[in-house]
């Protein structure tokens, strides 16, 4: 391998991201109400990605672009309600959005992006596949997203010889495995042979210069590497839900208020730390596989049932509902469908030969040649690459969650 990246893009959360930094731009009042308010937003994702290609400059060598699909989540637990505390904004005009996105997508086909998508599966799902199948053939991957959810993705090939990272442009971070800050920091030696040994002085080489770019995307943008233990994250979400895809925690309870009113409790994320450290203190470790073994699952209810002293649930009630949150939030092929998970790595084989053009996606007027959107160009003004500009959300909220879709009250700034 060349020890480049595939950089694999969250394509619906680039798309809404974009979207709704826009507002006062827009000339209807109406979002994408007009050709004029589809141009801007079409030179807007265009500004913006190659802004980010750029940032990368040096380090990848292949893109990839997720197109969501309606999720088989969706048919599988209907009585989830998975995602159904998404409501539709009414002040946007969803046909004028799907044709830009549309025909966004093809501008990008045309330059030799990847574009993943597959019946029934979400983007999520496409990461998934896409992280396992590179670091399977040994190539380093990063994951371009807002959510969190996919930090579960970072991590090392069975080799060590590839790695996943999941890169947040609004929160500004790079999360990654445990022990990538050794890496990076430390200093392959070429050994000194000319004969066996030549191809591994190359590699020491690639591998020196691929850490120094990271080293300089960091400091240009003053990124911060974030070592989290995957396992760890997978743990806890399942405990306490995702109220961004209106996935419960594993167990709550409604309670009356004085005032009359209810109110809902749930695991809390302290509450889910006591449930992790009761079940290393037990086992020594944990790994997501253990998730599909009856024994562990039993005993992780058992933990939580101690820890949140919980009377009202039986523990098959509560085994129950973690058997549901692990269907609906880990990334595996333990809990995609078979079909699904076939179809898309038949998918990634299909485009092993993607040729990305490099060139063709430096600056926004290269993007967009040959298209309406750089007739006089000279007259548009304010589309310099300030990626999610004003958007400075931390991990405390919950903005990555796409809930900008709902139609709430809008200000300057959708977030």
């Amino acid at each position: 391998m060349n020890g480049k990246y595939t950089l694999v893009i969250d394509g619906n959360y680039f798309l809404f991201r974009t979207l709704f930094v826009l507002p006062g731009t827009f000339k209807s009042d109406e979002i994408l109400g007009s050709s004029d308010d589809m141009a801007i937003y079409m030179r807007k994702l265009a500004t913006d990605l190659t802004y980010q290609i750029r940032l990368f400059d040096g380090l990848i060598d292949k893109i990839v672009w997720t197109v969501d699909s309606r999720s088989w989540r969706k048919d599988f637990y209907p009585e989830s309600e998975y995602k159904g505390n998404r409501k539709p904004n009414s002040n946007l005009n969803w046909d004028n959005f799907s044709k830009v996105s549309e025909e966004f997508k093809d501008i990008l086909a045309k330059r030799g992006v990847c574009i993943s998508k597959v019946d029934g599966a979400e983007g999520d799902d496409l990461i998934y596949a896409w992280v396992t199948e590179s670091l399977a053939n040994e190539k380093s991957i990063i994951i371009f997203s807002g959510d969190k959810d996919l930090t579960q993705l970072t991590g090392l090939s069975k080799n060590n010889k590839a790695h996943a990272l999941c890169y947040s442009p609004v929160h500004k971070k790079i999360y990654t495995y445990p022990g990538f800050s050794t890496w990076l920091n430390s200093v392959d030696e070429p050994t000194d042979s000319n004969d066996f040994f030549e191809s591994m002085k190359v590699h020491s080489k690639q591998s020196n210069r691929i850490k120094e770019t990271l080293k300089s995307v960091r400091d240009k943008k003053k990124l911060e590497y974030i070592e989290t233990n995957p396992d760890e994250i997978r743990f806890k979400k399942v405990l306490t839900g995702d109220p961004g895809d209106n996935v419960p925690p594993a167990y709550w309870k409604t309670v009356k208020l004085k005032t009359g009113g209810e109110r809902v409790y749930g695991v809390s994320d302290k509450k889910a730390d006591s449930v992790y450290d009761e079940f290393i203190k037990k086992h020594s470790s944990f790994n997501y596989m253990y998730f599909f073994s009856d024994e562990y699952l039993t005993d992780i209810a058992n933990i939580l049932i101690k820890v949140v002293n919980i009377k009202d649930k039986s523990r098959e009630e509560i085994i129950r509902n973690l058997r549901v949150n692990i269907n609906l939030m880990i990334l595996s092929s333990q809990t995609i469908p078979e079909g699904i998970v076939d179809e898309m790595f038949r998918v990634i084989e299909s485009l092993s030969n993607c040729n990305l053009d490099l060139k063709s996606v430096t600056s926004m007027k290269v993007l967009l040649k040959d298209t309406k959107y750089v007739d006089d160009i000279t007259e548009q003004k304010g589309f310099s690459a300030s990626f999610f500009k004003g958007d400075d959300s931390d991990d405390s909220d919950d903005s990555d969650d796409m809930s900008f879709i709902k139609g709430r009250k809008q200000n300057d700034s959708i977030f």
